[in-house]
This record gives structure tokens, C-alpha cells and sequence, in this order.
């Protein structure tokens, strides 16, 4: 018996390869019903209905402000920035640090330097009668060693100093007392044995710095003083 279609038969089914029809039909529908619920969408987007409803009484995105914290720079490796050392360097060994002695009168400032076992220069100014400090080379705080002399350098003008007696005392203690006086020494003939006479003589009035002659013998007999 053969597969074809008979007609007037109520079973008689579709031939092999031949589509059902209403499938074809029911297939259809569906896709139109689709491209409807598609083209309805697509036109409720672009008349603006897909924009979420903006709430006016809540604020917009907070923005940043000056109160965010800074970053923090980053460091270079293996770089580590120098400081300057505001503090002079500790004294080696058989040094001392000169003390400050600006501002002092001069005659406390050279005594400081002579009891730590330095010397002292002292240079005046040319006029007035201030006699601080304005000055000191080395300046304060310097490394020196003892002996060394340092440069004082006086606001004011040299003061007057009266000239010492020292006929008859040795040449170097009388030496040493016109340099404890702010006076310096001066040999014309010898500078051992006694003071036999002085230029000027004792209480006359000279200005610090300024030099008194000392004429000094060791025989017994008075030196005269040459006439100049």
C-alpha cells in the first residue's frame, strides 16, 4: 500500500515532505505578535518613557572640596635629604670653643680670653667712648687652641691709660705691667736686667695701645735717657 494522500479520508494524513500548514499559520501569529510588543517598546524608549523619574528634593552627587586630604609625596628610594648643621662642630681634643664676647667692655673681654690661656688684640674704633665688643676673630663658637690670640674689635675710640712707675723693677716685670695696663713695651738699648729710666715717665697719661720705652742696663749706674 502507498503513502499518497486520499481524499475524502479523514485519517489520511500529509505526505512525507510536505509542511503542515497550520503550524505554518500558528507560526506566523507569533512572529507579529513579537515584532508588535518589540516596536511598542522601542517607540515608549525614544519618546523618553525608559528615563528614570528625577527626584527634585534630593541633592546631586556630592562633589570633592578643599578639606580632602593631601596625598602624600613619596619618597625616592635610597635619597635621604641633608640637613644643614645649625650647631659648630665639638672641639677636638686639646681645643676649646670661644665663648661669645660681643657686647662685653673689651678689658672683661680680654680677661676671659687670658684666663682660658689666649691672647688678645684689641682694636679701637675713632671715635666715641663705647667700649663694648663689636667684634671677635674667630667669631664665637670657633675651635682654638690655647695661645692663640684673638682679634677684639671696640665699638669706641682707645681710653686713656695713665703710665706706670717702673724705674727700678726688672725689664720683664715692668714689661709685663704696661701690657696689663694696655700699654706695649719698647727696648732702645737692651731689654735685660733693671729699668733705669722710662719715656714717657710714670704718671703721665697716654692712650691704650700707645708704647712706653724702657731703657734697661745691667750695671748699677743710671741709664740716661737719650734726648730724641
Amino acid at each position: 500500500m502507498s503513502d499518497e494522500y486520499v481524499a475524502g479520508r479523514p485519517d489520511a494524513g500529509p505526505r512525507s515532505g510536505h509542511p503542515n500548514r497550520t503550524g505554518l499559520v500558528a507560526g506566523a501569529a507569533v512572529g507579529l505578535v513579537i515584532c508588535a510588543v518589540v516596536g511598542a517598546v522601542g517607540g515608549f524608549l525614544l519618546a523618553g518613557g525608559g528615563e528614570e523619574p528625577t527626584d527634585q528634593g534630593a541633592g546631586s552627587v556630592p562633589t570633592a572640596t578643599s578639606t580632602a586630604t593631601p596625598s602624600t609625596p613619596r619618597s625616592t628610594p635610597g635619597r635621604t635629604p641633608t640637613r644643614r648643621s645649625t650647631t659648630a662642630p665639638a672641639p677636638q681634643i686639646g681645643e676649646m670653643q670661644l665663648p661669645n664676647l660681643v657686647g662685653m667692655d673689651f678689658e672683661e673681654a680680654r680677661a676671659e680670653l687670658l684666663r682660658r690661656g689666649l691672647g688678645a688684640q684689641i682694636t679701637f674704633g675713632k671715635a666715641g667712648s663705647d667700649r663694648s665688643v663689636a667684634s671677635t676673630n674667630p667669631r664665637a663658637g670657633t675651635s682654638v687652641r690655647k695661645g692663640v690670640t684673638v682679634r677684639l674689635t671696640v665699638v669706641g675710640a682707645p681710653p686713656e691709660v695713665v703710665v706706670p712707675e717702673l724705674v727700678g723693677q726688672s725689664c720683664a716685670q715692668a714689661a709685663r705691667r704696661l701690657v696689663e695696663d694696655g700699654l706695649y713695651p719698647s727696648y732702645p738699648t737692651d731689654r735685660h736686667g733693671q729699668v733705669r729710666s722710662q719715656d714717657p715717665k710714670g704718671g703721665a697719661t697716654l692712650r691704650w695701645n700707645e708704647r712706653v720705652k724702657l731703657f734697661c742696663s745691667d750695671s748699677a749706674g743710671p741709664t740716661s735717657t737719650p734726648t730724641l
